[in-house]
């Protein structure tokens, strides 16, 4: 175990959930520092590469650490970089936890282990062993549709106890829950809406921030919005949720991030295609996107 301790620092806000850009079949490289400087200009929290929006198991081993190094130096401290570490590999995950640390990420995203379904006595197993064993401040990552199991509320709870364990990502559509963790978590634990549709919701049960899709495209008027519910002025909040809500809805139509990198493409940022297994998004989707980024207007 190691014995540096972590500071629960602020990791409320906004943080970008970073889409992977490719060119010619690479990593576009240039086109993810221009990314990153978009998330650095609005001023939010922080950004997250090597999420599933990053496509991150698309992505050799050496791709994945080029995204870490062009994020971090992109964001030259300006902003934190939170990198995607999960795997369904205790080990693995504590050895891609310390490379993040080592390349200069500021925090890892740990999501619960996909395939094995563990128990939940095999959850706890598995992200304490991490924590304990971790440079960084972890935040959780639970997104039950993804993994085929979830992080139980009793559990979650649990595991906020611990130094280093410092947010949840709540990616699981139920706002009680979300509400409960944000009530009943240790002192300075962030809950983080991870589904930009219901971000609205679960700020006003106690979530302090968002790791965000639509931010890509939309960074400021994202944290326009968190900004107004901490200081409780939902009315603002109500106002940017309702002129992004078509966007956002369309975002939802196809595997994420699908419709965001063609909302990105149609909106003149050249991020490019997915990669396989996913595939480009139908004719059906392409139009409810451009249907809803003429009804959103500018975006900012």
């Amino acid at each position: 175990m190691l014995k540096s301790k972590i500071v629960r620092d602020d990791f409320s806000g906004v943080w970008t959930a970073l889409v992977t850009p490719f060119r010619g079949g690479r990593v576009n490289l240039k086109m993810l520092a221009e990314l990153v400087e978009m998330a650095c200009v609005a001023r939010l929290q922080g950004v997250v590469a090597l999420g599933s929006t990053g496509e991150s198991s698309a992505l050799d081993a050496r791709e994945q650490e080029a995204v870490i190094r062009q994020t971090v130096k992109s964001a030259a401290g300006r902003i934190r970089v939170m990198v995607g570490a999960g795997t369904n590999n205790t080990p693995a995950t504590i050895e891609k936890v310390r490379r993040a640390a080592d390349l200069g990420a500021n925090a890892a995203l740990v999501v619960a282990p996909y395939y094995n379904k563990p128990t939940p006595a095999g959850l706890k197993r598995h992200f304490l062993t991490v924590a304990d064993n971790s440079p960084l401040p972890i935040v959780l990552y639970h997104i039950p549709s993804r993994c085929g199991v979830g992080i139980p509320l009793d559990l979650a709870l649990e595991l906020t106890k611990h130094p280093r364990i410092v947010g949840i990502k709540e990616a699981g559509g139920d706002v009680w829950r979300s509400g409960e963790i944000a009530r009943r978590a240790a002192r300075g634990f962030a809950v983080l809406s991870g589904d930009d549709p219901l971000t609205l919701p679960l700020l006003s049960v106690g979530a302090v921030g968002v790791i965000s899709v639509v931010s890509n495209i939309a960074p400021r008027m994202t944290k326009r919005m968190v900004d107004a519910a901490r200081k409780g002025d939902y009315q603002a909040v109500l106002a940017v949720h309702r002129r992004l809500a078509p966007l956002i809805g369309a975002l939802g139509l196809e595997t994420n991030p699908g419709p965001i990198k063609e909302a990105m493409n149609l909106a003149g940022l050249k991020v490019g295609p997915v990669r396989m297994p996913l595939a480009p998004v139908t004719a059906p989707t392409r139009r409810a996107i451009q249907k809803a980024l003429a009804q959103v207007g500018r975006l900012e």
